[in-house]
């Protein structure tokens, strides 16, 4: 079993965005993933509340900093592949726990002056921990190419690597979360649900998880 933590130090970076979009591509690959909602907003619990009754993945639960333990131990002997856990914001004891039992941290980054405030700490924290970390160029807005290099240069600045998938602003993040759906389900061909894929085929093969995704840069 593998576990991801997505986390920052800020809100309305796309964290849960993140987690429901990669955890749904996780489910088509064929993989049994669950997603952890630490945050007590609860987003990504609601999300899976407003889910279709059709499509029961993925698997959504919210934990405390205290259960967290116990929960992978469950998920783990249940026969989960992967977990994502979606932290909440600002400080907080579960964002340093969720690092600290991932193998991998990703950080969604957008270009706005408190993501680039909010990085650093997000990677202090990684390091901390030895978790390999990668910053995530999030919502950057379509014609924005100077938005992705900006992130980029923050996250080299702090020695974190980007993953080679920008991803950019689309209203259909937003309206896939009021159907509980996401990106590639409600437009399987567009350019956002194409980023999501990228990222997701980069996933796979940073955590050498057994799937036949095919890895694509995107831009």
């Amino acid at each position: 079993m593998k576990v991801t933590a997505i986390t920052i130090n800020k809100g309305g970076a796309g964290k849960t965005m993140l987690s429901r979009s990669l955890g749904t591509a996780a489910a088509s690959a064929g993989l049994l993933v669950l997603i952890l909602d630490m945050d007590t907003q609860q987003n990504s619990t609601n999300w899976r509340r407003r889910r279709p009754e059709d499509r029961p993945l993925p698997l959504v639960q919210f934990t405390t900093e205290n259960d967290l333990e116990e929960t992978l131990r469950r998920a783990k002997e249940a026969g989960c592949d992967l977990v994502l856990i979606d932290t909440p914001p600002g400080r907080s004891v579960e964002a340093p726990a969720a690092v600290e039992a991932a193998d991998l941290v990703l950080i969604p980054c957008t270009s706005e002056i408190e993501s680039f405030e909010g990085l650093p700490k997000s990677a202090r924290l990684a390091r901390t921990t030895g978790t390999p970390a990668f910053v995530v160029p999030n919502f950057v807005h379509p014609s924005g190419r100077a938005e992705a290099e900006a992130i980029r240069g923050v996250a080299a600045a702090h020695n974190v690597p980007c993953v080679p998938v920008v991803l950019h602003e689309f209203a259909v993040h937003r309206d896939g979360s009021l159907q509980g759906l996401t990106a590639q389900e409600v437009q399987p061909e567009s350019k956002a649900a194409l980023e999501i894929n990228a990222l997701w085929g980069w996933l796979c093969a940073e955590m050498q998880l057994t799937t036949s995704a095919i890895v694509h840069k995107v831009a």
